[in-house]
């Protein structure tokens, strides 16, 4: 062989050879580590009891013949593994098989640095499985303290709402009755907190599989609901309440699920009306994007503060103004729309006011223009 197995030896690497009779021999001279592992001397060139000497060989062979008989010359490495030595020093050895021209060679490698890193790695993803584990713990935990606390908060507030109804039905003075209606408004307000602390939540933790099919609404729909729904309240506060077109055809379909996208967009609203002073209006629109659709809520109120508007998406994030919500509407619609593939965010209009908006991505063949323009509208007097 035209082999420098001085050089290989000098490497800590060993160099055998398979003769034509199925037997090994040493090239070279041997590295140190060998002539540890209680072999009795000659090592050159007399047949290696293969069994003996490197037993774990025995199992990598089968996998060495294949890749000496394979066209090309490839080479192929084993796993790592641990040998003994006859003083009881641990030596982490591998090895390669190839061709060197004819010969059919096997290099053993002493690679303690591999072994350790790999140990390493091992152990850091047995103490990773174990975070998991740890966190999947205090996540059900979270689960279960949450409905438990939904479920306790919401058996007492229907009662509460039941007879606020009640009593709003029954001849009352006029400050009694102006007392009982804003009972009944504070109690729907604690009803829809508790709906967002729910929906934020669950949205926190359900884990999207990219294997299955997307979810998909009609997005024109769900709009114009939200739109007619919130038209009263538009008009106790005395603010025009502009929507989409009703344009006839296909469903307008985006990817999102139909209930958190009308939470989502209900929440873009009812914030644009909380800001928005007595006879200015709020506006909702649709565009066509190729390939995407695009919610705008644009309104006449003062914008959002530069110092908020940065962290407006995030939890609990709200300005100073009493008016202000919990913090959790915009958090949980970010989380629902960036869950599906969408993003949302918000930008000062320069004639004034504020405009949000979200974007989502479209679903089957080409659709009309969804357009701009009133659809419905409430003017307070």
């Amino acid at each position: 062989m035209d082999v420098d197995t001085s050089l290989l030896a000098a490497l800590d690497k060993l160099v055998l050879e398979r003769l034509h009779d199925g037997t090994f021999v040493v090239c070279g001279e041997p590295p140190t580590w060998f002539r540890r592992l209680g072999l009795a001397p000659p090592w050159r060139g007399a047949p290696l009891p293969i069994d003996r000497a490197l037993p774990f060989l025995e199992v990598f062979l089968p996998e060495a013949e294949r890749a000496w008989s394979a066209e090309g010359s490839p080479s192929v490495q084993s796993d790592c593994w641990t040998q003994m030595t006859e003083d009881d020093e641990a030596l982490h050895l591998e090895a390669t098989a190839l061709r060197v021209g004819p010969a059919r060679v096997l290099v053993i490698t002493r690679n303690d640095a591999l072994f350790h890193e790999r140990r390493r790695v091992l152990q850091r993803a047995r103490e990773l499985r174990l975070l998991h584990e740890a966190l999947s713990r205090e996540v059900e935990r979270k689960d279960v303290l949450v409905h438990c606390i939904v479920h306790d908060l919401s058996g007492p507030l229907n009662s509460l709402l039941g007879a606020l109804s009640l009593l709003g039905e029954q001849p009352l003075p006029e400050k009694s009755g102006a007392l009982a209606a804003l009972a009944l408004k504070a109690a729907l307000r604690q009803r829809e907190l508790i709906r967002e602390i729910l929906d934020v939540f669950t949205a926190e933790g359900m884990a999207s599989d990219p294997s299955d099919p997307p979810v998909v609404a009609d997005l024109r729909g769900t709009v114009a609901r939200v739109v007619e729904a919130l038209l009263p309240v538009a008009c106790s506060r005395g603010v025009r309440l502009e929507g989409p077109p009703e344009i006839g055809g296909q469903p307008y379909s985006v990817v999102g699920e139909e209930r958190r996208l009308a939470r989502a967009v209900s929440n873009l609203v009812e914030n644009a009306l909380r800001f928005t002073p007595a006879r200015g209006s709020v506006r909702v629109s649709v565009h066509d994007e190729p390939g995407w659709a695009r919610v705008a809520v644009e309104d006449e109120g003062p914008g959002v503060s530069p110092v908020i508007a940065p962290q407006l998406f995030q939890k609990f994030a709200h300005g100073r103004d009493p008016d202000a919500g919990s913090g959790l509407g915009l958090y949980g619609a970010r989380i629902a729309v960036e869950r599906w593939g969408g993003a949302i965010g918000y930008e000062a209009r320069p004639e004034g006011g504020a405009r949000f908006w979200l974007r989502l991505r479209r679903v089957g063949g080409a659709d009309t223009a969804a357009g701009t323009g009133p659809q419905g509208a409430a003017q307070g007097e």
